[in-house]
């Protein structure tokens, strides 16, 4: 009897220290997958964050530039379908079409928030014929270095793009001049990109327009202009503090790693292209870096809750299967 009642006890002990040894090795693979867990977890979230704030930013630039492309491309679209402009083409007469831009202006100021038009009419063999900034110069050639005119020329469709000219990266919105399937020219609705960086401020954001450094051979007029790496700001709004701080950037580690978060800023950029496709610029993108801060720490502490749930569900379930070993 003693010898049984030793041995059962011994049976009984075997069969607890297994089930410890097995619960506290559960528990220990449990910890450390949590640890991994956590560790890559914690860092997904905080790249997560990079990336989506480098899209929100992205996002907000092509809204913008959506705005001010169906801006230019209506308004373009309504100059050439303006027969006094297809007369006076045809006519080779200047007058009639600077007192016809003097109307539409004139309509403009006085029907919508744009002020400050600036309209280019082409003729067909792609020379200047009225800049209703600059009635008195036309005639040049522009064959030569106007991209966007030449493409519009051969294809007969409207383009909205940037372009270099003298004072730098300029929105062009041109379309066909056609009557009875004759080309006419073109005309020309320039816009500048100075209230981008107003409406990006409204949303928390920054941005600098830059041209490459190696156009400045067109754009004379940004010889002085502030250089940020390799290139030339070509905006007149901007925020001085986030120039700054873009001076101090380390542009091709930029392009490279697609973000930088500074000490002030989070740091993206989109390139800018132009009609043939070449690199022109880029668009310095932005936002304080406290926002993104506040960002991670949320997406973290998001991930220390379910990680919490998770680890709180699982003690639970093992003290449940050691009380029903118990029984």
């Amino acid at each position: 009897m003693y010898k049984f009642e030793t041995y059962q006890g011994k049976t009984v002990m075997k069969k607890f220290s297994l089930a410890t040894i097995t619960t506290t090795a559960l528990l220990l693979a449990f910890v450390i997958f949590m640890l991994v867990y956590l560790n890559n977890a914690l860092n997904h979230a905080e790249e997560q964050v990079y990336t989506d704030f480098s899209e929100k930013i992205n996002n907000d630039l092509s809204h913008e530039e959506s705005l001010l492309e169906n801006i230019g491309i209506v308004n373009a679209i309504f100059l050439a379908d303006r027969q006094a402009i297809k007369d006076a083409l045809i006519a080779n007469d200047r007058e009639a079409a600077i007192r016809e831009l003097k109307k539409v202006v004139k309509l403009f100021k006085k029907s919508t928030k744009i002020k400050n038009m600036k309209i280019h009419i082409h003729t067909a063999d792609v020379r200047a014929f009225v800049r209703n900034w600059k009635p008195n110069k036309f005639g040049d050639d522009l064959s030569g270095f106007r991209k966007t005119i030449m493409k519009v020329k051969k294809t007969r469709k409207p383009v909205f793009d940037f372009e270099v000219g003298r004072i730098g990266l300029t929105l062009r919105s041109i379309v066909p001049i056609v009557q009875d399937d004759e080309y006419l020219g073109s005309v020309e609705f320039i816009q500048d990109f100075n209230q981008v960086p107003k409406n990006f401020e409204r949303k928390g954001n920054n941005h600098l327009l830059l041209m490459n450094g190696s156009l400045l051979n067109i754009a004379s007029y940004l010889k002085d202009a502030p250089n940020v790496g390799n290139y030339k700001l070509s905006t007149n709004a901007f925020n001085k503090d986030f120039l700054e701080a873009a001076q101090l950037l380390d542009l091709e580690r930029l392009k490279k790693e697609h973000y930088i978060l500074t000490d002030k800023y989070f740091f993206t950029y989109k390139t800018i292209k132009d009609v043939e496709n070449d690199d022109v610029g880029i668009h310095l993108l932005g936002m304080p870096t406290e926002d993104v801060l506040q960002a991670i720490d949320h997406a973290k502490n998001s991930v220390l809750t379910i990680a919490f749930i998770a680890f709180i569900s699982f003690m639970l379930l093992v003290f449940y299967l050691i009380v029903l070993k118990k029984k």
